[in-house]
């Protein structure tokens, strides 16, 4: 029983001292973890403080070093602690200050503003996507700046040609507000901006066109009044813009000069009228095109037939400006048409070889330069021609007739010129031909009558008693002979001796 009681107790002891010794193993464990965390937490926040000091750009301090683990760690929390407090109010401020110029700029140029707020922390990626829209509407800003400055420099100039004001409230800010002040910076201001320089634009052109159509005016019948010309050089000189004034002046003095020309219209339609000629030529109308402007040949010289012959030139000068193109072109084709007619004439000549070395190479260049543009002319004529009928609904006529028959019947007359010359040529070789045959019978027949005729006058002679030298052949003493004797003796008529020879050469044939 004694031993019982004594075995069951040292048993108890045993299982108390196991389960006390696993308790204090747990225990151990335990604090070993959290001995570990308290390590892992102390090099975390070492690592975290002197990012954060880093970033913040203050010292690290150094914790007491008699501080135990569990104290170290929580010093470093809170310092931690600390500065993420400090550094997300400085964000929050930095932020907040992009956040206000990008409202600023927003302003300025008239966009949407960013959608970012301030009631949460933003995120990297919203931060990142703020400071790139900041960016870019401080480019934009630049961008519209430098097209203001532009517009502007633009607008003094055009105002100065213009020898104008600004007339609204948009010119005069242009004119006045400095380029920070020109707000806002719209797109749609600037359109407006963009137009009003262009409006002004083309009323400079407008204006050069009409300054130039008075000075032609002024010109066209100064000189067919024929002014001074002096006088009006130095009157345009003196009025050589466009601005409001100067057509004012311009227009003043062009109604002057039409008030002469109403008193001299004889004259001005006359010089109309040859004026238009010229015109005619430049367009190649033939006589019965001319002939459609019936007021040409009219002889009652008034307002009415002046104002048809100006509107006739005008007509026919639009024809050939709108059309120039194609008339230089035919210009060209005619000048190395003729300069080929000119090269063939000139290889026709004999003498040609007897010129200079240096003008015989030059006709050869002259005659690869024709036999190389001529033919590509020509083909950018025929597609040109084509595009124009294409386009008009007409041919393009040069002599009244569509420019490609005319070039044919040019080249067909050439062609038969060439062959009319080489019949001529026949002709004229075969007519050599045909004389020489001729002058050599009259020569055998001349030789045979004179060797007659001498022995008729040696008979004649001896029966008149008449010395053999007093018929040397062209002397006065033979002509005064045969004058005197003409009449007694048929033989001696000169007509008789005349059907004598020719009786004889028939007789010969």
């Amino acid at each position: 029983m004694g031993c019982s009681s004594g075995s069951s107790g040292a048993y108890r002891v045993e299982v108390v001292h196991n389960c006390l010794e696993e308790k204090f193993k747990a225990m151990m464990q335990e604090e070993e973890g959290h001995r570990s965390a308290l390590f892992k937490n102390i090099e975390e926040h070492y690592k975290k403080l002197y990012s954060l000091s880093k970033e913040l750009g203050i010292s690290l301090e150094e914790p007491p070093a008699d501080l135990s683990i569990i104290f170290l760690e929580k010093d470093l929390r809170d310092k931690v602690e600390k500065l993420a407090k400090k550094k997300k109010k400085e964000r929050l401020s930095q932020l907040a200050s992009i956040l206000k110029q990008d409202v600023k700029l927003c302003g300025m140029l008239a966009e949407e503003p960013h959608s970012m707020t301030l009631q949460n922390i933003p995120s990297k990626e919203e931060e990142v996507s703020l400071k790139e829209h900041v960016l870019h509407l401080t480019q934009l800003k630049q961008q519209r700046l430098s097209s203001l400055k532009a517009y502007k420099k633009s607008f003094a100039h055009l105002m100065m040609q213009l020898d104008s004001e600004p007339a609204n409230s948009l010119e005069r800010a242009i004119f006045c507000e400095t380029d920070e002040s020109f707000l806002p910076l719209s797109l749609a201001r600037l359109a407006s901006v963009a137009n009003t320089i262009q409006r002004l634009e083309s009323q400079v052109q407008q204006n050069m066109r009409e300054a130039e159509r008075l000075r032609c005016r002024i010109r066209d019948i100064a000189t067919k009044l024929e002014l001074d010309e002096r006088e009006i050089s130095d009157f345009l000189h003196e009025y050589a813009g466009f601005s409001p004034n100067e057509l004012k002046e311009l227009q003043f003095r062009l109604d002057e000069l039409e008030l002469l020309k109403m008193q001299h219209m004889e004259r001005f339609i006359v010089s109309s009228r040859k004026e238009l000629r010229e015109w005619w030529n430049k367009c190649f109308y033939n006589e019965k095109q001319q002939s459609l402007f019936s007021p040409f040949y009219s002889t009652i010289y008034s307002e009415e037939l002046l104002s048809e012959h100006e509107e006739e030139i005008e007509k026919i000068k639009t024809y050939y400006y709108n059309n120039e193109s194609l008339f230089h072109m035919v210009e060209q084709r005619h000048a190395l048409w003729e300069k080929k007619l000119e090269l063939e004439k000139k290889a026709k000549d004999p003498n040609r070889f007897n010129c200079k070395s240096t003008e015989f190479l030059k006709e050869e260049k002259d005659r690869k330069r024709v036999e190389k543009q001529l033919p590509k002319i020509e083909k950018s004529l025929e597609d040109a021609m084509e595009d124009y009928k294409l386009e008009n609904g007409i041919e393009f006529l040069i002599g009244g007739l569509p420019y490609q028959t005319y070039m044919e019947i040019q080249i067909k007359e050439h062609e038969d010129s060439i062959q009319r010359e080489k019949v001529k040529k026949a002709n004229a070789k075969k007519q050599l031909l045909i004389q020489e045959s001729r002058s050599s019978t009259r020569s055998t027949l001349t030789r045979s009558t004179s060797a007659r005729s001498n022995s008729t006058r040696s008979n004649v002679s001896r029966r008149l008693n008449i010395p053999q030298s007093s018929f040397v052949v062209g002397s006065s003493e033979f002509k005064m002979t045969l004058r005197s004797l003409g009449d007694k003796d048929p033989f001696l008529n000169p007509r008789a001796i005349n059907a004598n020879s020719t009786l004889q050469t028939e007789m010969i044939r």
